[in-house]
C-alpha cells in the first residue's frame, strides 16, 4: 500500500505542480534493489523545496519510504523532474 501511495502522490504533484506533457514509468531491477522511476518533462522545483514545510506530499512520501526500507531520490531541473523509489529486493521477497 506504501508503494502504491508514494506514487499515486507522484503522479499528483506532476498533474499539479509541473505542466508536463509527458509522464514516464520505468523499472529495473538489480541483484539488491528494484528501482521505480517516473519521469516527466514539466518545469521541475528548487531541489531545496523537497523537505520543506510546504511540501507535505513529499515529506509524506519519504516517511512512508522508510517505513518500508526503501529510499526516494528526486533530480529536478528546468527539463523535468525525475523520482526514484529503490525498493531493496528482501522487501518484495
Amino acid at each position: 500500500m506504501h508503494i502504491l501511495r508514494i506514487l499515486q502522490e507522484a503522479f499528483a504533484n506532476i498533474i499539479k505542480h509541473t505542466h508536463a506533457t509527458q509522464i514516464r514509468v520505468t523499472t529495473s531491477y538489480d541483484a539488491q534493489h528494484v528501482k521505480v522511476t517516473v519521469s516527466d518533462n514539466g518545469q521541475g522545483f528548487p531541489m531545496d523545496q523537497k523537505a520543506g514545510s510546504n511540501s507535505k506530499g513529499l515529506n509524506n512520501q519519504l516517511r512512508r519510504a522508510a517505513s518500508i526500507g526503501a529510499k526516494i531520490h528526486w533530480a529536478s531541473s528546468e527539463a523535468g523532474t525525475c523520482l526514484t523509489l529503490v525498493l531493496p529486493i528482501t522487501l518484495l521477497g
